[in-house]
């Protein structure tokens, strides 16, 4: 299973006045090779250093004066830019440094996405290596599948491939690109949250509500609203919001609980666990993990092995 890895160092620089640009410094602490990593910068840092910039006059570049794939990205939706996200890749104990200026932006080729499907009331998300969903209370008027779980699609290809496999209908046959070969049904699935009370779980039900905050070019975020729901005999509401960025096989799920004690609020999270499936559990640095390793359904073209994992950090 892949090591949760620190995140990247990014800093400011202020350059000549004459130049208006600002130099930004990425480095990568760690021994592993980091390829299509996001960064983020501060929005308001940048524009007290480069005049003219705005979100359709930013230009990134690296020291052979290169395009650096962005995102102006607007973190809380509410409009206003909050960073700007680079794609960068470091070797090991790397640091390098890309300019920023006030420019027409190089076109940026999609790897982050975000939908509702509105047919089965499904958000979803996916970036160039994998594609995951979770339901919404309309999939009553279509199936009877009660499940705030994630679902996760197997891709086979670098292309984003959400709207043409919603559209085609057909995403649990392999057609060359991948599939839907993960069942969830009522369970977690693969990373979904519930409140732990009295010794069992207490899943939220489908979403009742969404927001997509970002939708790429390098980060989509969505936000989903579930409950009240009943957890040990009381209510409780639970926000979801999901992150992907590109060039990552995870995604990153913040969830808000609100319930009467908050005090004693457990909450969970794992992978579902099926026959055939080797499951392991470990803690170390910070973090535990829960996962699973096994063969995917052989029907409808499926072979080979899937890996699901959940993360969380205990040193918080």
């Amino acid at each position: 299973m892949t090591r949760a890895l620190p995140l990247l160092l990014a800093g400011l620089a202020v350059t000549a006045a004459s130049a208006q640009t600002a130099t930004v410094r990425v480095e990568n602490p760690t021994g592993a090779v980091r390829p299509d990593e996001v960064v983020s910068v501060a929005w308001d840092a940048l524009t007290r250093r480069v005049p003219g910039l705005s979100p359709d006059r930013v230009r990134a570049v690296d020291s052979d004066d290169a395009d650096v794939p962005t995102q102006v990205f607007d973190a809380d939706g509410d409009g206003s830019p909050d960073e700007l996200l680079l794609l960068v890749s470091l070797w090991p104990g790397q640091s390098r440094a890309y300019t920023v200026a006030a420019g027409p932006p190089a076109s940026v080729e999609p790897r982050a996405h975000a939908r509702h499907d509105a047919r089965r009331d499904d958000v979803a998300w996916e970036n160039d290596r994998v594609a995951f969903r979770t339901y919404g209370a309309g999939l009553a008027a279509l199936e009877p599948l009660l499940s705030s779980g994630v679902d996760a699609w197997t891709k086979r290809t670098s292309a984003l491939v959400l709207d043409r496999w919603y559209e085609g209908g057909d995403y649990h046959t392999d057609h060359g690109e991948g599939a839907d070969f993960y069942a969830v049904g009522p369970s977690l699935g693969a990373g979904g949250t519930a409140v732990w009370a009295g010794g069992r779980l207490w899943r939220a039900p489908n979403f009742s509500g969404h927001r997509i905050v970002a939708d790429g070019p390098l980060r989509a975020v969505i936000e989903t609203t579930h409950g009240p729901f009943a957890a040990a005999g009381a209510g409780a509401t639970e926000v979801r919001r999901i992150t992907i960025d590109a060039g990552r096989p995870t995604f990153r799920l913040e969830s808000l609980f609100s319930a009467p004690d908050v005090e004693a609020l457990r909450v969970a999270t794992g992978v579902v666990d099926r026959a055939g499936l080797v499951a392991s559990t470990g803690e170390t640095g910070g973090w535990t993990w829960r996962s699973t390793w096994g063969p995917v359904d052989p029907t409808r073209g499926g072979h080979g092995h899937l890996g699901a994992a959940a993360l969380a950090r205990t040193d918080r």
